[in-house]
Order: structure tokens, then sequence, then C-alpha cells
């Protein structure tokens, strides 16, 4: 992780050193996130819905010609999924789930983005595409939930536990207390979207498309994470303010 940041502020600094018209500042957003999950059996998929989380970090906007931007930022951000129960109870029509049931993690991230751009009103409009590469440092699943069954009983369930981060998940894994489940750290995809700058104010919208399956491996099973694929998907929105706009 340390490396990753290191390599990650260096790549900026080198880059400034480099061009001369350069702008750079703070930017903070919100995601709306979710797993996609794609299953060989598909009765085993959860019911998913997106969830809120925050992002902040910096931006740095390199003007390659009159209109390309190349764009990386370093972004810490929360994503993460929220369990459907009212799905859930509509398609189990004898149970009744309410409450809720979340995913909660914190990540690392660094999106590379290349930013057409055009003047439009008073500002200029862009569309910007590129990779991300994110890494996990934490995370915990939330719930606080009644199940109301056909005859009228009721179990509640409230509680956390941690999500932990492996490529390989060993038996010894698996019998630690307090993990409820497991997920690969490292995440990668897209990012593609609109914005529009207004003197130095810079308002993006866009979709991140995960191509990394976050299901791991598990030591000694029979067990094929190609079978039960679970990538990211999220929304975001993120505003950023550009020292050295004119």
């Amino acid at each position: 992780m340390k490396k990753l940041l290191l390599f990650a502020i260096a790549f900026f600094l080198i880059a400034g050193a480099s061009y001369g018209q350069i702008m750079f500042g703070p930017k903070a957003g919100l995601n709306l996130s979710k797993y996609v999950q794609n299953f060989e059996d598909s009765d085993l998929e959860d019911y998913l819905s997106y969830r809120l989380g925050p992002s902040v970090g910096a931006v740095m906007d390199m003007q390659l010609c009159d209109f390309v931007s190349f764009q990386p930022s370093a972004m810490f951000s929360i994503k993460g999924t929220a369990h459907n129960l009212k799905k859930r109870s509509d398609e189990h029509p004898n149970h009744t789930w309410d409450g809720y049931d979340r995913d909660r993690i914190f990540y690392f991230e660094v999106p590379v983005n290349f930013a057409g751009k055009l003047e439009l009103g008073p500002g200029t409009a862009q569309i910007f595409l590129g990779p991300y590469f994110a890494f996990a440092m934490a995370g915990r699943n939330y719930y606080d939930y009644t199940v109301t069954k056909m005859d009228g009983t009721k179990e509640t369930e409230k509680g956390d536990e941690k999500i932990a981060f492996r490529g390989t998940v060993t038996e010894e894994d698996m019998d630690t207390e307090g993990i409820g489940k497991f997920l690969r750290p490292f995440d990668f995809g897209f990012d593609f979207g609109i914005g529009y700058q207004w003197k130095a104010l810079l308002f993006n919208v866009g979709y991140q498309m995960g191509l990394s399956n976050l299901t791991p491996d598990y030591e000694g099973a029979d067990f094929d994470p190609k079978d039960f694929k679970q990538k990211t998907s999220t929304i975001f929105f993120n505003v950023a303010w550009l020292f050295g706009a004119e």
C-alpha cells in the first residue's frame, strides 16, 4: 500500500516537472456502488443494490494540447454494496426482511483519465476516459434486520463483521473469528463520463466499470472463482478546485 501511494506521489511530481501548463487541486464527491454478480448457479446470486459513500483526494490536469488533457487522481473512496432486503422478501413470500445489510469498503484508488475538451458557454465541457487501479484497505459488513416468518415469529440479526482481503483464502483464514466474508484486495477497470469546468471549479459525473473478479481462491477447495464472478459497479459525482486555472 505504501509503495502504491509513494508511486502515485512520485508520478505526479515527475509529471509536473516535465510539463508547463498544469492545474491541480483537491477533489471530493460521492459514490453509488455495488457488486455485480455473475454466478454459474444464478440461484446463489444475492439481491444487491447501490449504496452511498464519500470520496476525497486530489487531481491534476495536465494540458497535452488545446483540446486534450491528462487527468490522474489519487483518491480515498468508500464503496461496497447494499443487500436488497425488499427484493429478498418479494422472492420469498413466506418470509419478510426489514432493516439493512451493507458492505462498507475503504479503497485507495488511482484513476488515470484522458479528457477531451471543448469550449462551451462560459466554461469548458469535457468527456473523459481511462483506467483506474484500486486497493482495498479495510472493510466491514454492517447488518440490523428482522426476519418475520409466515407463522408470525420474528428473528433479529444485528452486528458487524470484518471483510478480509485475500488473493487466496487458507483454512486458517476460514477459522478466524469475526470475519464475515473474503474478497480480493486489488480492483481495476475503466472510468468514463462527462464534466464541465467553470473558472477553477471542475464538475464530473461518470461511471466506473470494474473488470477484476473480487472472488478469491480458496485453498484446498473444489472451487473455481470464475464460477462466482463479482465485479464493482460505481456511479460517481465529484467536484475539484483547480489551482492555476485562469
